[in-house]
């Protein structure tokens, strides 16, 4: 067997590893209490949501995105596997990122079903 033909057999036998993909955004991203999460880590607030190009965080949920697609008009899916507070399982979560198509700040997060879950605009 030559050393070439070895390692594509390798190549293709052994597992690949996925790179996370990241969100068409810059920065952090959140609602008020977010964004003074971002700053301070500190919870003071259950309504506290955090945008990243590669996760969302809030009160009670943290996603690490695996893969982000991009619609034509722009919307992205972001799924990832998340880890809930209060319990030790995970599970895996689609959401849509909408950017406003008239204030260019704004970002609305609906979750799979449609419903929105937060509006965020970037943190200072």
């Amino acid at each position: 067997m030559s050393f070439r033909f070895a390692w594509l057999l390798a190549a293709a036998v052994l597992p690949q590893v996925a790179h996370a993909q990241t969100l068409a955004i810059d920065g952090v991203w959140g609602n008020e209490p977010g964004c003074k999460y971002a700053r301070d880590g500190n919870y003071e607030d259950d309504t506290m949501l955090v945008l990243k190009p590669d996760s969302v965080e809030g009160y009670v949920v943290a996603c690490e995105w695996l893969q982000v697609l991009t619609a034509k008009d722009g919307k992205q899916v972001a799924s990832g596997i998340c880890n809930f507070e209060g319990d030790e399982g995970v599970g895996a979560r689609t959401y849509v990122i909408a950017k406003d198509p008239t204030d260019a700040g704004l970002i609305r997060i609906f979750n799979d079903q449609g419903d929105l879950w937060e509006e965020v605009r970037k943190c200072p």
